[in-house]
């Protein structure tokens, strides 16, 4: 009993420091996706994670390298109903611009006002460096007609009411093709409250079969055990996001890719962000 109230206690000093009091790259060149998929390559993943234990590589935490290359991966954490709920979010083009779940924002109870939410940076010790209050969110599932819900449009851009001043890199974020690719993936614990330390996981992205379009296209096969949704999925060959983690009650890991909505909702906050600062 001692040791569970020791817990609870723990997780509300660290949400309470998350949360505070409120008061406080560019685009990669888009590739464009081949008409048709060898379906051998969604076998070879099924092989491969059909033996989680032996197959997929756990999920360990940032080397100090990391903590550099990866100070763009931040948490977003919202007020719902007198609950907390977060999402890993990454910073591109701008430090003051960046990207999550739709989810995070939208959901079945009605939509979070982003005054309601922080964008928060952790460092290696775990320790709050900022907290920055959202300024704004543009999502995809409120604002194309049809999409909410849809798994591969639970996506949203948000903008901050000041720049990031613990980051010291923003991302790129670039289409990908469909091939299997080596990745990486950083992230935060979903329950943050028993740890603020960021994650990596290693693995391979891929095309799912054509059976299971209509649910989520793409898929990765990485330990996300504990990783909260909107982590980025970066391919280790060239450092580029080509995805962002999330995870479906019927499917397991999933991953968003890229589309024109993002594409061009990242586009028009990049030159919005370099027209005031010109001006």
């Amino acid at each position: 009993m001692t040791t569970c109230l020791k817990r609870a206690a723990d997780m509300h000093t660290v949400l309470t420091f998350l949360l505070g009091t409120f008061a406080i790259g560019t685009l990669a060149h888009a590739t464009p996706r081949p008409e048709e998929r060898s379906a051998d390559r969604y076998e070879a993943f099924l092989q491969r994670v059909a033996d989680p234990d032996t197959a997929v590589q756990r999920a360990v935490e940032l080397s100090d390298k990391d903590i550099s290359a990866f100070s763009g991966v931040g948490i977003v954490a919202c007020i719902v109903d007198s609950r907390i709920q977060t999402s890993t979010a990454f910073l591109v083009g701008a430090f003051d611009i960046g990207v999550t779940v739709a989810h995070t924002f939208d959901s079945g109870l009605g939509r979070i006002e982003a005054t309601d939410c922080v964008y928060t940076s952790i460092d290696s010790q775990g320790q709050i460096r900022e907290r920055i209050p959202v300024s704004y969110v543009k999502s995809e599932w409120a604002g194309e007609t049809g999409a909410f819900l849809q798994p591969a449009k639970d996506v949203a851009v948000f903008r901050l009411s000041q720049p990031s001043r613990y980051a010291q890199k923003t991302m790129p974020l670039g289409r990908f093709t469909g091939d299997a690719a080596p990745v990486i993936m950083v992230g935060y614990r979903a329950d943050i409250g028993w740890s603020t330390s960021k994650r990596k996981a290693r693995g391979m992205a891929y095309e799912r079969s054509k059976d299971g379009l209509s649910v989520a296209r793409f898929t990765h096969d990485m330990d996300s055990r504990g990783i909260a949704p909107g982590a980025p999925v970066i391919d280790e060959r060239t450092g580029v996001i080509i995805g962002i983690h999330t995870r479906l009650p019927s499917r397991g890991n999933s991953m968003i890719t890229m589309n024109d909505w993002l594409e061009a909702t990242l586009r028009t906050e990049i030159q919005q962000k370099k027209e005031a600062d010109s001006g």
